[in-house]
């Protein structure tokens, strides 16, 4: 009798690591319409996942240096854009795919305008469909593209660093450079701290300046904005 209530026991555990946790476990009262966000620029050329050619599924699309990666604030199965949480049992990347494991790795499910419902695992496997999609396809680098924007965006508003974030030093040169990483932040430091903060666009170009000190008498921080590769004023 025992045994059988273990086995009872080990087959539920083993259901609820492949069921679908109630999003509200996730995100308690959340609108559905507030995950799905336009970002700058952002469009899907198909109507559907069906429709897509093999070939964009294909990891070999794009080279080792080009793969875009999904940030890693979005492998986190219980992000506040996430719908919900799921198991999914695909594991950590080797080379350019991911492979299957026999155990679930958490995925927090987000919607995509124009794609619909994804899902990022912790090891940063993407999902969609029922399919993984291979690190180094087109439809991979769209989905990282679309989730690095939202990055970027959302660090813009908030002041805050990038997950690419660098810093330069008055002591190599005093003003930062107005081209940088794609969708990153760049720090101007001296002895007494960071004197600015430089955001690049996705083409690498100056977005955003938050200035915290420089001469005259003015409230900090503040924020200038790059239009055309120019700085706007006071």
């Amino acid at each position: 009798m025992k045994m059988f209530k273990r086995s009872i026991s080990l087959l539920m555990v083993v259901l609820l690591c492949f069921s679908i946790i109630n999003p509200a476990l996730a995100n308690e009262s959340h609108d559905l319409s507030s995950n799905v966000e336009e970002v700058a620029g952002w469009e899907f050329e198909y109507d559907s996942f069906e429709e897509i050619p093999a070939e964009l599924l294909e990891p070999g699309y794009y080279s080792k240096d080009e793969i875009i990666y999904i940030p890693a604030e979005y492998q986190n199965p219980y992000h506040p854009d996430t719908i919900g949480t799921t198991y999914y049992p695909y594991g950590n990347p080797q080379e350019s795919e991911f492979q299957t494991l026999a155990i679930g790795a958490a995925a927090g499910i987000y919607v995509i305008p124009g794609i619909g419902q994804v899902a990022i695992t912790v090891t940063g496997a993407l999902v969609i469909g029922g399919a993984t999609i291979a690190a180094g396809s087109w439809l991979y680098n769209k989905v990282a593209a679309y989730f690095a924007e939202k990055a970027y965006e959302k660090a813009k508003k908030d002041g805050s660093k990038t997950s690419n974030h660098s810093t330069q030093s008055t002591s190599t040169k005093s003003s930062l450079p107005t081209t940088g990483k794609a969708l990153s932040s760049k720090d101007l430091k001296d002895s007494k701290g960071v004197k600015q903060r430089r955001y690049y666009d996705k083409n690498g170009k100056a977005d955003l300046d938050i200035d915290y000190r420089h001469a005259g008498n003015f409230k900090f921080p503040h924020r200038h904005t790059w239009k055309n590769g120019v700085r706007s004023g006071h």
